[in-house]
């Protein structure tokens, strides 16, 4: 297939991923089948500087009372453990009730895990050594429609023993300092490289990539900021022509949108004058499944053979922002304080098309 050359994408990245593609496995995804996609979870030591301790129970909850009870298989795409900072025995020592809802999942053949440049190390250890084995990248293969999963830490231009490097300086130096994790989703530069190169590679290959890394949620190439902006558009043209008692809920929606759009702008700076895409219309080939390590909650991407989701797992008691606002239908699991809201959602038929006919 032709590509056309860009600056970003160098003939030898483009070769390192078309590589990384190919030897994938290939998980077949048929009627019935759901496939949940997590990244960035950063399992630690259950200490004061172990990240994912904030959002343990909440992803816990999730797997054991939603994803498994449904039968979804399970994809980790990356930097599930921080083995920059800590030792993998005091990981799975800890946290031996998360291993154990893996096991769980990988019993029937429903578990893929794939490195990142914070576990790369894994895939240098014997597979006798690991919980569970570990890959680079997965394809997805849903009838004619491909989509393929890789952590994104593969489109740097760093080689392996620069990141080891990195590793090194973060567990003897940095962490006995107490001074927390550094990683690409700090700088907004970085996490702009490595979503362009992503997609530009998807874009290229005319399929669907899912990455993760930035931490950064992605769903049809937009990120958060870019889809709230969307949607206060959207409800701003249906506002002069609706009912009143339509206006009032539209106004609702407005000022929570509103909100969440001035936290996101001083959250998410962006290099000046850079654009995601080159020229042409935009594409949904990129997805980011986010990561399990912020703040209010753990975010997803969900595909089963027809839809693909974007969904954050909450707890109430720290955040109330999408069981206040309308137009969202957030479901409570079982009892307790843990919701599932779909942020967005998408026909895969209209995605796969779209890519297709407008690559």
């Amino acid at each position: 297939m032709a590509i056309a050359r860009t600056k970003s994408l160098s003939s030898g990245l483009l070769r390192k991923l078309d590589r990384l593609y190919e030897q994938a496995p290939v998980l077949k995804l048929g009627a019935g089948d759901k496939l949940a996609v997590f990244s960035d979870l950063h399992l630690g030591n259950g200490g004061r500087n172990d990240d994912f301790a904030r959002n343990a129970r909440l992803y816990v909850d999730a797997l054991e009372k939603y994803y498994a009870p449904q039968g979804f298989i399970l994809a980790l795409n990356g930097d599930i453990e921080e083995l920059a900072r800590f030792r993998l025995v005091s990981i799975v020592r800890h946290w031996g009730e998360v291993y154990r809802l893996w096991r769980v999942f990988a019993d029937r053949g429903a578990l893929f895990k794939l490195a990142g440049n914070h576990d790369l190390a894994l895939l240098f250890r014997r597979p006798a050594d690991l919980p569970f084995p570990v890959g680079e990248a997965l394809r997805v293969e849903i009838g004619a429609k491909r989509l393929w999963l890789f952590h994104g830490h593969q489109t740097s231009r760093l080689n392996w023993a620069f990141q080891t490097l990195g590793t090194v300086l973060l567990r003897w130096l940095l962490h006995p300092l107490g001074i927390g994790n550094y990683t690409v989703a700090h700088s907004s530069r970085r996490r702009f490289n490595v979503e362009r190169r992503a997609y530009l590679h998807a874009r290229a290959r005319r399929m669907a990539a899912c990455i993760g890394h930035t931490h950064r949620p992605l769903f049809e190439s937009l990120p958060r900021l870019d889809s709230v902006k969307m949607e206060i558009e959207n409800l701003i043209r249906r506002y002069p022509g609706a009912a009143p008692q339509e206006k009032a809920g539209l106004e609702g929606k407005l000022a929570v949108l509103g909100a969440e759009h001035a936290e996101l702008q001083r959250n998410e700076p962006r290099p000046r004058g850079e654009s995601l895409y080159h020229d042409g219309p935009l594409l949904p080939c990129l997805f980011n499944s986010g990561c399990g390590i912020g703040r209010h909650g753990v975010t997803a991407l969900e595909f089963d053979s027809r839809r693909a989701r974007l969904v954050y797992w909450f707890d109430r008691r720290r955040s109330r922002k999408y069981l206040e606002a309308d137009g969202y239908a957030p479901q409570q699991l079982g009892s307790g304080d843990h919701y599932r809201v779909v942020l967005k959602e998408e026909d895969l038929d209209y995605i796969f098309t779209r890519i297709q006919l407008l690559g």
